[in-house]
């Protein structure tokens, strides 16, 4: 533990955490994980917790030089609370307001992939029962499927559909926590994810759940899943697995950090999704390869807050690191090719007015 002559060296780290939605606990979990971090390395850093009511607010009135996101769900990840950041002019950790909100619209997402030649799983959408039963009909998707909210996280509101008359179940079950309920098809294999750090493929993780998938209670809750990190992959196999996720991952923009899930079946990789704000609990997974590969949970905070440091440049210069951390660089450029930016805001700020209404 640094003493505090040398934790003055690092003024003005905020790390946000909790605000709304039904990913609120993890996001705590995670910013108390990174707060302490950040202690143990020397950063006199403090925690804030976000309301789950008016979190605007908070943000509004923030002051600090870098804020670190540990915010998880809606509001913390689909581009709102970037936003917010970004217009107020605070410098924050991981993608910016337009690459989070991409990630977050899972089937913008996957049109990327598919307009960007990176294979994934065929899908289809909709906002209402009636209307995701016509998309699946009408996209020919063949059974199982995975049903799951468009915009969620954490596996919440994902149910696996066997045969068509289970899908009803599932849609209404996605669409209570969004307006859209996505179906993609199931792909057989092996279930990896791949974190990505400043443009470096960390070591690929294999997810081993005592259920059917990997659900909430498989991520934060069982003491059954396993985990293979390394995952004991043929060298060609993981070079692919590594390119496919890293290929995604710079599609969307991302920038910092992110994990790219992918299914391994008989025809290759295939992503499923990406996470721009990967979290920091004892059972998350980025914090899981970033140790695999040497480095501990105080240097990869120390990592992003660094990143961000080097955007700050309008905010008195980059935030100094310890010279024992490892070293920076810019991040790679990004293609957001091919994406209405306008249109994706509006549908992902329209879902959020639906619920407050509903609410």
């Amino acid at each position: 533990m640094a003493n505090d002559q040398e934790r003055s060296a690092f003024p003005g780290v905020a790390v946000l955490c909790g605000g709304p939605g039904g990913e609120r606990e993890v996001s705590l979990n995670s910013g108390r994980n990174a707060h302490q971090a950040l202690l143990r390395a020397g950063v006199d850093s403090r925690l804030v917790v976000v309301p789950a009511e008016s979190p605007e607010e908070t943000l509004e009135s923030l002051s600090c030089r870098v804020a670190v996101l540990m915010l998880h769900g809606r509001f913390g990840e689909d581009g709102t609370a970037q936003r917010i950041l970004e217009r107020r002019g605070v410098v924050f950790t991981g993608s910016d307001s337009a690459a989070a909100a991409l990630a977050m619209d899972k089937a913008a997402a996957k049109g990327i992939f598919r307009r960007n030649d990176i294979p994934t799983p065929n899908w289809a959408v909709g906002d209402s029962l009636e209307r995701l039963v016509e998309a699946v009909e009408e996209a020919r998707l063949s059974y199982p499927l995975f049903v799951k909210p468009n915009s969620g996280g954490s596996s919440v509101g994902v149910s696996p559909v066997w045969r068509p008359e289970y899908l009803p179940a599932a849609a209404r079950l996605a669409l209570a926590d969004d307006c859209l309920a996505l179906a993609e098809e199931m792909v057989v294999g092996r279930e990896l994810t791949v974190g990505w750090l400043d443009g470096e493929i960390l070591p690929i993780i294999e997810l081993r759940a005592d259920g059917i998938f990997y659900d909430y209670r498989a991520k934060y809750l069982s003491e059954a899943t396993r985990y293979a990190c390394p995952a004991d992959l043929p060298e060609r196999i993981a070079a692919e697995v590594g390119r496919v996720a890293d290929l995604a991952i710079r599609a969307l923009g991302t920038r910092d950090i992110g994990r790219a899930d992918i299914m391994l079946g008989p025809g290759g990789p295939m992503i499923l999704e990406v996470n721009a704000l990967p979290g920091f609990t004892s059972h998350s997974l980025v914090p899981m390869a970033a140790g695999a590969s040497g480095m501990s949970l105080e240097n990869l905070c120390l990592r992003l807050v660094g990143l961000a440091g080097m955007r700050s440049a309008g905010c008195g210069g980059a935030v100094p690191l310890p010279a024992e951390s490892i070293p920076l660089r810019q991040p790679p450029a990004a293609r957001r090719d091919g994406i209405d930016w306008e249109s994706l805001c509006l549908r992902l700020f329209g879902r959020a007015e639906k619920r407050a209404g509903a609410s």
